[in-house]
């Protein structure tokens, strides 16, 4: 009975917490129900990226933790990678590792119920932020709190997941970091920033920038004058709490750290140009509501609620809010405003790099900083006059109507009218809230009813913007596609490479789990990004990504892809595949080019192979002669294509290149090339376009082929007969002016790749044993020259030759590879991520530096010596104006909700 009570009187002392939880989780809810989310129809929330990367490694990661596989590297995906810096990134969360209970079938819904969830805590603990600072807590904490929990940011991103952790626990750090400054306790600020830098090192680290710029404006806001020693101590604290939170990061933090060297976005430099993005009344205007959220690119997404706006006017006329706190937090603010518009801030607060589309991805604080200020400002509403609330809607007003002129093109005929009725319900509101004559509980369940109509407005029409796609077509034939990986597991315990030769999905093999090479993150390794490109794989550096089309069998054979599956639909005209099963529509064939993991090449293949050739055809060609030291062409062009357009000028075609301008003012712009085979053989096209808007490829007996706009890649178009020809349709989009166009279509001389391929074929690594995180085998060499294999090259690989290790060199840049003498040799390759070790160690430090600074704590106070400290709180606790309530037990209610606060965090 006692600890029954204990609980109930849990619940009721943090029952608006509870509420801040479930306001903004159901709102959203309500949302995804409304877009027929499953299970309440056909769609889900993955969409953009969480469609092709978020999903697919969260999945990946719900299969490693039913199976025991390693968390440190995964071969389902980019031929191996490290999966703890892909973990750090985008799986880090605690809320993921209870997937271990979900069935497969439901893990979409399970990753939706999570984004839920993490939108309803970003509530919770804004609400603890709030009750924390204030010691106040009613039905407005809740309204306040589901602000930040469902402002744009949120909206916007959602998709986003791994972002939300951050946004759920900034409010616990800056409360934290409110309470080192006041009371000299440090735990909840070193913990929560420890937990930031866990679930999402990246907007943690805008976090970092913002605590950095936010601290002295929180210390100098205060009344208390400390003098400049007090003013070190405290700073001294804060700086070792920070570093603390930081080293028990370490685990992941640190061989995150040195993974990341191998990405592309490592060599970002500063602009040397100023340039501010738009007018400065763009953004204010992003404020209002119903105005644009911005999905992929816009403006910052920094609406947090009317109400939100309107008390942060409130807060400079406020007579009980000191003046310096007004000037300084202003002074903040527009700093922040500043850095979402100035581009050298910009590339700051993103990591001293920008970002690829998803601008402003730090623009949250913003919101957190606005609702808190607008919290304050309600707390001492008593002190505004009704003719300051009238001149204030008035200027609101005035404003809105003139953005309507101005901007009338950008905004929806309903902008103004949802700004403007919500604009007179809360005045009319705070004109009734400031006379005190209902009762307080009352008044502020009716402003989270109002905030939560706005704020419903606002999800539904984010969760549209943001979109869906359809459940049905993102699962299909990924049943089959699953049995036909189990089953060939079961029939070849070896160690190669499978492939989906028509994705649909960037990220395949983590969706479907099979050992694959397409790879789509933002951890991608740039070094394997432009070998695979230039070897004729969909890749770009910038974008982020490989991902594996039906290529060449050289390609195949250089990356172990020894089968393929055709998804839906068969693979036909490939004469190197054989059938070797199916499951109703999906089929899956065996690559009887396949080489191993492992492989010997001559010496010149390591020094002299040009990999940095633009025609992929001629890369690949002379990988094969400087591996072998044959002069073999594999791959020999058809020669020129026959031109037509519409709306369009073609050029002459030059080493493959077409120059073209498109007409202005032309509709549906296009152009065909038709190349024609001289011979019977095997076709492959690479097409390349600028400002294409559809590529198609087909040959004369074959079926159509889309090709991806953004990139070009080795594509097979089947065997071709003598003369049959291939045509090329490239769709322009109509406001493109001019471009060129890439364009190498070659064939495929067999006879000379079977002749180089024994050759390659005839010293290969025998794999007797792997797993997660290691390969073992022999190989037996007939005469010194380089082992490569087709493994990504990281400082974590160890190899071991006969037992002694060698030191590891790279083949292309990109993959694993040592000099390796004749004979019999036993070859062991081993798996550790980079700083892994230092990084346990940096975390054990940190956990023990923070277990010693508590006992220190425990000890002064104690001993008596932590009075000062207790004053020094006293002091510094925020005044809790009189609340216009009414009635004594009103107002004793009002006098104990303080005492019960203080139970919680």
């Amino acid at each position: 009975m006692v600890k029954f009570q204990t609980i109930k009187g849990f619940f009721y002392r943090n029952r608006y917490i509870f509420l801040a939880f479930f306001v903004p989780f159901l709102l959203m809810l309500l949302a995804f129900i409304g877009m027929d989310f499953f299970p309440f129809g056909e769609n889900q929330s993955a969409v953009i990226d969480m469609y092709h990367q978020y999903f697919p490694f969260i999945y990946e990661l719900h299969e490693k933790l039913q199976s025991g596989g390693s968390l440190l590297y995964s071969w389902n995906g980019g031929l191996g990678t490290n999966f703890l810096t892909l973990l750090s990134y985008y799986a880090a969360s605690p809320l993921y590792f209870l997937t271990v209970f979900v069935p497969d079938a439901y893990m979409m819904e399970a990753v939706t119920l999570i984004i839920l969830i993490k939108v309803g805590l970003a509530g919770a603990f804004m609400a603890i932020y709030l009750r924390g600072m204030h010691q106040r807590s009613d039905f407005s904490t809740a309204a306040f709190a589901a602000l930040y929990a469902l402002c744009a940011y949120v909206i916007g991103y959602y998709w986003c997941l791994m972002w939300l952790d951050v946004v759920a626990l900034l409010p616990l750090c800056i409360l934290g970091l409110n309470r080192l400054i006041d009371r000299g306790e440090f735990k909840l600020y070193t913990i929560s920033l420890a937990a930031m830098m866990l679930t999402n090192y990246y907007i943690g680290g805008m976090v970092c920038i913002f605590i950095l710029f936010y601290y002295p404006i929180l210390y100098f806001s205060r009344t208390k004058k400390r003098g400049i020693a007090g003013c070190a101590r405290i700073t001294g604290k804060a700086v070792l709490c920070s570093a603390v939170g930081i080293m028990i990061s370490g685990i992941t933090l640190l061989p995150t750290f040195l993974n990341m060297q191998n990405t592309y976005y490592i060599d970002s430099q500063m602009p040397t140009d100023s340039t501010f993005y738009s007018p400065l009344m763009d953004v204010i205007t992003n404020l209002l509501p119903n105005t644009q959220l911005t999905v992929r690119e816009g403006l910052p997404n920094i609406y947090c609620g009317l109400i939100t706006v309107m008390m942060f006017v409130f807060f400079l006329l406020a007579k009980g809010i000191p003046v310096r706190k007004k000037f300084l937090n202003c002074l903040f603010l527009a700093f922040l405003i500043l850095s979402l518009n100035w581009n050298k801030l910009d590339f700051m607060w993103h990591g001293f790099h920008f970002p690829n589309q998803l601008p402003f991805r730090y623009s949250f604080v913003v919101s957190f900083l606005l609702i808190a200020l607008a919290y304050e400002a309600f707390i001492h509403f008593r002190e505004i006059s009704l003719v300051q609330i009238a001149g204030v809607t008035a200027g609101f007003l005035g404003y809105v109507i003139l953005v309507q002129k101005i901007f009338k093109d950008d905004f929806s005929q309903e902008f103004v009218y949802v700004c403007l009725f919500l604009l007179f319900v809360y005045a009319g509101f705070l004109a009734v809230y400031r006379t005190g004559k209902f009762d307080h509980t009352l008044m502020c369940f009716i402003l989270l009813v109002i905030v939560g109509g706005e704020l419903m407005n606002h999800t539904a029409i984010g969760v549209e913007k943001v979109s869906y796609t359809n459940r049905a077509e993102y699962f299909a034939e990924s049943g089959d596609v699953r049995t036909l990986t189990r089953e060939t597991r079961e029939r070849d315990d070896g160690f190669y490479r499978m492939e989906v030769a028509n994705p649909i999905i960037l990220n395949s093999p983590m969706l479907y789990s099979y050992p694959g090479v397409s790879m789509f993150s933002s951890t991608v390794n740039g070094n394997v990004s432009y070998l695979m490109e230039h070897i004729g794989l969909e890749a770009k550096d910038v974008k982020n990504r490989y991902n594996y089309v039906m290529t060449t069998p050289v390609a195949n054979a250089m990356l172990n892809v020894k089968y393929l599956i055709g998804r839906g639909v068969p693979i036909e005209g490939e004469s190197s595949l054989s059938l070797a099963g199916g499951k109703e529509t999906t089929t899956l064939y065996e690559n009887k080019y396949d080489l191993s993991v492992g492989y010997m090449v001559n010496s010149a293949a390591a020094y002299s192979w040009d990999f940095n050739q633009e025609n992929p055809f001629h890369v690949l060609n002379d990988f094969v002669k400087t591996a072998t030291g044959t002069d073999a062409g594999i791959f020999h062009s058809v020669g020129e294509p026959q031109m037509t357009g519409s709306g369009v000028s073609l050029g002459s075609y030059e080493n493959g290149r077409i120059g073209c301008t498109v007409g202005s003012g032309e509709t549906n712009p296009s152009a065909k090339l038709t190349f024609t085979s001289p011979q019977e053989q095997q076709v492959y096209v690479y097409i390349e376009v600028d400002g294409a808007e559809t590529i198609t490829a087909k040959r004369e007996s074959g079926n159509q082929i889309d090709l991806r706009e953004d990139c070009g890649a080795v594509v097979s178009v089947g065997m071709c007969q003598a003369g049959e020809t291939v045509d090329i349709d490239i769709q322009f989009e109509e406001d493109q002016t001019g471009g060129a166009i890439t364009a190498f279509v070659y064939g495929m001389d067999t006879k000379s790749w079977e002749q180089a391929y024994s050759l390659l074929d005839d010293e290969i690594l025998n794999v007797s044993e792997h797993s997660d995180t290691s390969i073992g085998g022999t190989i037996d060499v007939k005469e010194n020259g380089y082992f490569v294999t087709s493994i990504p090259y990281e400082k974590g690989w160890t190899i071991e030759v006969d037992g002694e290790e060698r030191s590891a060199e790279t083949l292309g840049g990109a993959f694993l590879a040592i000099p390796l003498e004749a004979g019999h040799h036993q070859i062991r390759m081993t798996y550790l991520p980079d700083g892994l070790i230092p990084g346990i160690l940096l975390s054990l430090c940190g956990i023990g530096i923070l277990i010693a600074l508590c006992f220190i704590r425990r000890k002064t106070a104690g001993s008596g010596l932590g009075a000062s400290k207790q004053e020094e709180k006293a002091d510094n606790l925020p005044a809790l104006p009189a609340a216009p309530i009414a009635g004594k037990a009103a107002r004793r209610r009002r006098r104990l909700t303080p005492l019960r606060c203080r139970r919680f965090l």
